[in-house]
């Protein structure tokens, strides 16, 4: 399989930002899932989750936080968030 283009939104590059600002944890994480994704989005260390009845998808990057991201085609996603595992209820 062929690696998984990445896009970010806006929305998610000041999330981000915010996200990992003063803990080096959460961008250690955050580097590591992204990384491992686009080589492998089926790996299943990255726990995806469809979300119900939405075209929105997460990647877990720890217990508590996720990125929430859509994919635009096979080989293709836009990732538009990063937080609390339970921001999935804004989407």
């Amino acid at each position: 399989m062929s690696r998984i283009k990445i896009e970010y939104s806006s929305t998610f590059n000041r999330t981000l930002k915010k996200f990992v600002k003063n803990n080096i944890s959460r961008y250690e994480d955050y580097s590591k899932v992204v990384r491992l994704f686009a080589k492998d989005p089926q790996h299943p260390s990255l726990n995806l989750e469809k979300l119900k009845h939405s075209p929105f998808w997460t990647i877990r990057l720890n217990r508590n936080d996720r990125i929430f991201f859509i994919w635009k085609s096979k080989t293709s996603t836009i990732f538009l968030d990063v937080g609390k595992h339970d921001k999935y209820r804004t989407y």
